[in-house]
């Protein structure tokens, strides 16, 4: 990175990706509406295909369990006052708090607005309220995205993680669609925070992590991993300091415990409503009945625990000989047992997300599609491969310069990459581990558009600085034809589905 470079990164000068933004061409900008509003008659079609062929049946699974949890949340609203309570309690009560201790309040509040007395009704709403979500969060995402990024990654980016993660769970009324947002904006904070450590960006992790709790407890692992690479990076930019060499501007120690400070009463500001109700109502602010289920070998069993301790009370009479826990269940079962569950779960819940079961068409292609991408993990794939190609301009390019230069390059890319190995790593493991409890592909697909954009940012950032460092001229050309070769492969799958708009119910 030479001086030039160094004084065009001026805060306002710079981009999601990294280096300076520069403005697109007219015809470009044009081009990306277009294709926005190609998505959307394509996302909206299959989205009316998936409605009324899949999940129509609101008794399966815990969808009915939604759906009262948004009534009971409604009845908590417009419940009196009782004697004694002032205005601060009456508004507490309104805010998203209410859990049994599975569903957290979000959804259900936020279901709540458009509830009918007839579940049938109230099911149907659900759905379209999930599809029309998405569907607005991806054109943002995109119009977003579009003016950091390039045209060719801002496209791929809603291709692939839209039909590949978001539209596949919006037809149903569950919490996914919304958790999937909120955790997306969490790990967006995150990455950021790997390249620089601003207090505000602290705050606003903070807050989006809150929703995404509120919405949804398995935000948790995400922030101990965040954690655990902030603090790692903490060690490691203080010892560079020590031993005298050029620190990175961009992250400064100074703000670590202060940011972590922030990020603390952020969280805290927006979950407080629903930890406070848990530690009234089960003794435990982060009481979670999952967080028991983990440890034990049966779904059954799980559902029994849950209806003989459903209080405060019958919760703490527990004594740490019978109360679900790692350590019980280490004593209670052997390492080749604990091996053996890891190690299935792990292979079901990261296969169901990456390369899920797929249907071969016969010859008058009148069979039902079970995924709308079935090959997901080769979209992933692609685009590790296409950072590895900016990551090798790069090389070459750096080939060229002085160790000054090199050490004044800030290597966050790094941080960010094993943030992200870090999550998959962390949630593989965890949701491995739940998979006797709690079988299929919503778990892990949390973690699909992170991933993609993860990719997509690294290979951005390489290809940008390879291009200023002008060692390789013809990165940009590169990346434009790799992003158009993957583009290309995704159309042709969503004309197989146009063609044939038949789904497995």
């Amino acid at each position: 990175m030479d001086k030039k470079e160094n004084n065009q990164n001026l805060p306002g000068n710079q981009s999601l990706a990294g280096g300076r933004r520069v403005r697109k061409p007219l015809w470009s900008r044009l081009g990306f509406v277009v294709f926005l509003l190609l998505f959307n008659a394509v996302y909206f079609f299959l989205a009316a295909q998936l409605f009324y062929q899949t999940n129509q049946d609101r008794l399966n699974r815990d969808q009915e369990h939604n759906i009262s949890m948004a009534e009971r949340t409604l009845e908590r609203e417009q419940a009196e006052a009782k004697p004694g309570d002032d205005i601060t309690a009456s508004m507490w009560r309104k805010l998203p708090h209410y859990t049994d201790g599975v569903v957290n309040p979000l959804w259900p509040w936020i279901a709540a607005r458009f509830q009918s007395e007839d579940h049938e009704t109230f099911f149907q709403r659900g759905k379209w309220f999930n599809i029309v979500l998405t569907a607005v969060f991806l054109n943002l995402l995109g119009l977003v995205c579009a003016r950091v990024f390039s045209i060719s990654g801002a496209i791929n980016l809603v291709l692939i993680g839209g039909l590949g993660a978001f539209l596949p769970r919006a037809v149903y009324f569950q919490p996914e669609s919304l958790y999937y947002i909120l955790f997306f904006a969490t790990w967006v904070c995150c990455l950021a925070l790997m390249r620089h450590n601003e207090l505000w960006l602290y705050a606003l992790l903070g807050v989006f992590a809150g929703l995404a709790y509120l919405t949804k407890s398995s935000v948790q692992p995400l922030l101990l991993v965040f954690l655990g690479v902030t603090a790692l990076r903490f060690v490691v930019e203080v010892f560079r300091r020590r031993r005298g060499k050029t620190p990175d501007s961009r992250w400064r120690p100074q703000n670590h415990f202060i940011g972590m400070a922030v990020l603390l009463m952020s969280f805290l500001m927006v979950a407080g409503p629903r930890l406070s109700f848990a530690n009234e109502q089960y003794g435990d602010p982060f009481h979670s009945y999952p967080g028991y289920w983990l440890w034990m070998d049966h779904f059954e069993d799980g559902y029994q625990f849950m209806v003989d301790h459903g209080d405060k009370e019958s919760l703490q009479n527990l004594t740490d000989e019978n109360k679900p826990s790692m350590g019980n269940y280490m004593r209670s079962h052997s390492n080749e047992e604990m091996w053996q569950r890891m190690r299935d779960g792990v292979e079901t819940k990261v296969g169901g997300m990456l390369y899920p079961k797929k249907t071969r068409q016969n010859k008058v292609r009148n069979r039902e599609w079970k995924q709308l991408l079935p090959d997901r993990g080769k979209y992933l794939l692609a685009l590790l491969v296409i950072a590895v190609a900016m990551a090798l301009t790069n090389w070459w390019s750096l080939r060229g310069m002085n160790k000054a230069e090199l050490r004044s390059t800030s290597w966050s890319g790094l941080w960010m990459l094993m943030f992200a190995a870090g999550a998959f790593v962390l949630y593989a493991m965890a949701y491995g581990f739940y998979t006797p409890i709690g079988k299929g592909d919503r778990f892990m697909l949390s973690l699909y558009l992170p991933l993609v954009l993860t990719f997509i940012w690294l290979a951005e950032r390489l290809r940008r600085r390879a291009s200023k460092i002008g060692g390789s001229r013809y990165a940009g050309v590169l990346y434009a034809l790799l992003h158009l070769g993957l583009t290309m492969v995704v159309l042709l799958r969503v004309v197989e589905l146009v063609e044939t708009p038949l789904f497995r119910g």
